[in-house]
């Protein structure tokens, strides 16, 4: 299945806070326990260094997650604090998030990310 197109704005300075749920091509939710998942933000796919990189382990300081629970199994959230947004400096970049599960990795998520400049400081 081919990765689902999704853009986003973050308001610098504030909290921001993504829940995706992954469905299978049935639509039917697909339990993500046991699965790692990874994302990163690029200016541009050429670009050598990523603006940040994350994952499930904490590595690279924003929470990304997929919580414990049968109700949310098939969920990945995101957060990232007011603190971490304000040092975001972009204007657009641009995502992917993988999952990977031994030697299998699939892109479950691509698209752009807008930041919204913080005025109040």
């Amino acid at each position: 299945m081919a990765a689902g197109k999704y853009s986003f704005t973050i308001e610098q300075g504030s909290t921001f806070t993504r829940t995706f749920k992954y469905k299978d091509a049935n639509g039917d939710p697909f339990d993500l326990t046991g699965y790692d998942v990874r994302m990163q933000i690029r200016s541009s796919h050429s670009s050598l260094a990523p603006i940040s990189t994350f994952d499930n382990s904490g590595n690279g300081g924003f929470e990304l997650s997929i919580p414990a629970g049968e109700s949310v199994k098939n969920q990945i959230a995101l957060t990232i604090t007011a603190t971490q947004t304000a040092a975001l400096t972009f204007d657009q970049a641009i995502y992917d998030i993988e999952l990977e599960s031994g030697s299998i990795v699939t892109r479950l998520l691509q698209g752009k990310i807008k930041l919204s400049p913080e005025v109040t400081k």
